[in-house]
């Protein structure tokens, strides 16, 4: 048989696979994502809710210590960050709908057992589980994406379950700032291990679905090579290891402000619960609405460097700003305005590491450079923590991310006639 009528057979087949599913299907899998992605994010950040819960704090039996409780949340990205190199690769083995459906499982059972801690080092192990447990997720939802759309949509439906980490930050806050407020933190805890639980597990289980192995066959992977050949390729590619640079600035900021801004709204500028739960949502909202700016003009004026080097002077400077000012509503406002503008810069590295990353290695490279971007932005929230406490404000802990965000962002300045 001639390699015309075998090419021909499979484009056939994978042009029937594709008729018989639904582009409705297709996009309701993508909420499911969007849905699962979100929900996980409730876990990543209640912690930082409870950094001024008297309760939480004396059951844990560290007093007032801020490098205490950001190691809380260093200890999840760290985690996060080693998993998202090393485990990425259950997907790949075990299928999007398995994988996604253990995590929700597993997060249910880590944040029940974690409602019942009675020590910080209980705390402290249940955050580097949680950390490890989703660590496959965004690998598992690209691969999701991967398998059930074409090319021409891949963009459009990452985007959409990928807002899932703001959204999650924005709804997250104030869920469970209201969740503490009115049951207490170990409530809080429980009524979050039971959402992964009775909604997240049987959503993914029931409605996400891994392509047949027959649209793999019609359509076989034409991009792979050997695992050293692979690294040796990304090694040797200096715009790679710039762009990974560049986003250890991102997760600085990222996992600085996910850590201590209800603290900082609350301690430094005295906010009540109320007023507390919307200028934590704020800057969430507005990194979305960046989201969809930056990439926009990205695509537009083709300036994707640009934007993400400006974009992150103007989060590094914002956030200075929101330190320096007396009134506290304008520095909760100066502190939204950072994440529009942090968020300008998310859609232009994604599209610059898809142009500067080696198409055979596309996948690998995402995960190495994001995994080491979050383990450098794992040391922010105990840092920023260490520096308030022997300052004794947190004007130096906001310093911090100025200081990184800037600096970091002239990483840019060799891509920029490039991009």
């Amino acid at each position: 048989m001639s390699d015309s009528v075998v090419t021909g057979t499979s484009r056939a087949g994978a042009k029937e696979i594709e008729r018989t599913h639904s582009a409705a299907y297709r996009w309701l899998m993508v909420v499911v994502l969007l849905i699962a992605v979100t929900t996980a994010f409730f876990d990543r950040i209640n912690i930082a809710v409870l950094f001024t819960n008297a309760d939480f704090k004396h059951a844990m039996g560290i007093g007032n210590n801020p490098a205490m409780l950001g190691l809380l949340m260093t200890s999840f990205v760290v985690a996060y960050g080693i998993s998202a190199l090393a485990l990425s690769i259950t997907s790949d083995l075990f299928g999007p709908r398995r994988t996604l459906s253990m995590i929700a499982l597993l997060l249910g059972v880590i944040m029940a057992i974690m409602g019942g801690a009675a020590s910080y080092a209980m705390m402290l192990v249940g955050r580097v589980l949680i950390g490890l447990t989703e660590g496959p997720q965004f690998g598992s939802a690209n691969v999701a994406v991967k398998q059930w759309f074409p090319p021409s949509e891949r963009g459009l439906a990452t985007a959409v379950w990928g807002i899932g980490a703001p959204l999650g930050s924005m709804i997250g806050f104030p869920l469970v700032i209201m969740l503490v407020a009115n049951y207490g933190w170990r409530a809080s805890f429980y009524l979050l291990a039971a959402l992964n639980i009775l909604i997240v597990l049987p959503t993914v289980w029931f409605l996400v679905q891994d392509k047949p192995q027959a649209a793999k066959a019609a359509a076989p992977d034409s991009e792979s090579m050997p695992l050293g050949q692979a690294i040796r390729l990304l090694l040797s590619n200096k715009l790679f290891w710039l762009l990974a640079v560049y986003d250890c600035s991102a997760m600085v900021y990222l996992w600085g402000l996910n850590s201590w801004l209800p603290a900082y709204l609350q301690v430094a500028r005295h906010f009540d619960i109320k007023h507390s739960s919307v200028f934590s949502s704020l800057p969430f909202l507005l990194m979305i609405g960046g989201y969809f700016l930056g990439g926009w003009l990205g695509d537009k004026w083709r300036i994707k460097a640009w934007l993400c080097m400006l974009g992150m002077i103007a989060t590094g400077l914002l956030v200075y700003a929101a330190s320096a000012v007396g009134n506290p509503t304008h520095s909760a406002l100066l502190i939204a305005l950072s994440a529009g503008a942090w968020g300008i810069t998310v859609p232009a590295l994604f599209a610059m590491g898809t142009e500067v990353i080696p198409p055979k290695v596309t996948a690998m490279g995402f995960g190495i450079y994001a995994g080491v971007a979050n383990i450098v932005g794992a040391l922010t929230p105990v840092l920023m923590g260490f520096v308030i406490g022997k300052s004794g404000n947190y004007a130096g802990g906001l310093l911090v991310i100025t200081l990184a965000t800037v600096i970091l962002s002239f990483t840019m300045i060799p891509l920029l006639r490039r991009h």
